[in-house]
């Protein structure tokens, strides 16, 4: 994790504040599973027991049908090699199998219909977008950062993604939002900057995607779909080019020195200093 920082802090220029070697910043993995993500655990169905019992009753019903098939099978066997002896016997015996057949059969497609019923509920649309505290919790005070490692894994398992790959995404955006809120400027000043959630998760996602381009395809897919699970706003492609880049970056030093000043005003104010310079 401190090779994993001192990548962060080089990729953003800031640094982790530090006592005595030590960084007063916590980040911390928890196996806890908070309120957020309970119905995440539950996967993809609202109900799960109702969902369930359906699969049972399917069950039940298709073998209903093959114990009513079953003990017939040699019957009809013998009577493919050799004729019944009397017409009217095999003639009742196949009626009277019909008619149970056509009874199981329509509960059979009953519970079809109704399990598939049950099915088309349970979509991702359903679960997600889910609260961003599901995964982790960031506290602006007292810089820290909490992932829950087990929604993570299940979130993996949904959209059937490498855990760890996954979770190293999710590492590198909550350094670089807590580097974002609480880091030092390279000139020693330290500035704190809390709320605007929206704008600060999306200018860390920046960072993040600059960052995870120069690792690996798998780590960037990972990313932008844990974006999308809690409906996260990514940048535009245009924002991760290096000469934007170095706009935003004077954008962000400015933001942080502004506490009064939102991120869109800070982000006018430079654009009309570039656009002075460029005149004179």
């Amino acid at each position: 994790m401190s090779s994993l920082r001192l990548e962060i802090e080089q990729a953003m220029g800031l640094k982790f504040p530090e006592k005595n070697g030590e960084s007063l910043i916590r980040f911390e993995e928890s196996m806890e599973i908070p309120r957020a993500a309970e119905m995440l655990m539950r996967g993809l169905y609202r109900d799960p027991e109702r969902v369930r019992q359906g699969f049972k009753l399917l069950h039940q019903e298709t073998g209903s049908l093959i114990d009513i098939l079953m003990p017939r099978r040699s019957r009809l066997r013998e009577w493919a090699d050799s004729l019944p002896d009397r017409p009217r016997d095999a003639e009742s015996f196949l009626k009277e199998t019909t008619d149970q057949l056509s009874i199981r059969e329509q509960r059979l497609v009953q519970a079809e219909r109704d399990l598939v019923d049950q099915l088309k509920e349970c979509g991702l649309e359903e679960v997600f977008p889910i609260p961003l505290s599901a995964f982790g919790v960031c506290t602006y005070r007292d810089p820290c950062v909490k992932l829950f490692l087990k929604p993570l894994g299940r979130f993996a398992e949904i959209l059937q993604m490498n855990p760890e790959s996954l979770r190293q995404a999710v590492r590198v955006h909550f350094l670089f939002l807590l580097l974002l809120i609480a880091g030092e400027d390279l000139d020693g000043q330290v500035y704190s900057r809390g709320g605007e959630d929206e704008a600060v998760h999306w200018l860390t996602s920046i960072y993040t995607l600059r960052y995870l381009k120069s690792q690996s395809i798998e780590l960037i897919q990972c990313y932008q779909e844990w974006i999308k699970a809690w409906g996260g706003k990514p940048p535009i492609q245009s924002l991760l080019n290096d000469r934007t880049c170095e706009k935003t970056r004077a954008t962000m030093i400015f933001w942080r020195r502004q506490l009064n000043i939102s991120w869109e005003d800070c982000w006018h104010i430079i654009n009309q200093l570039e656009r002075s310079e460029a005149l004179i």
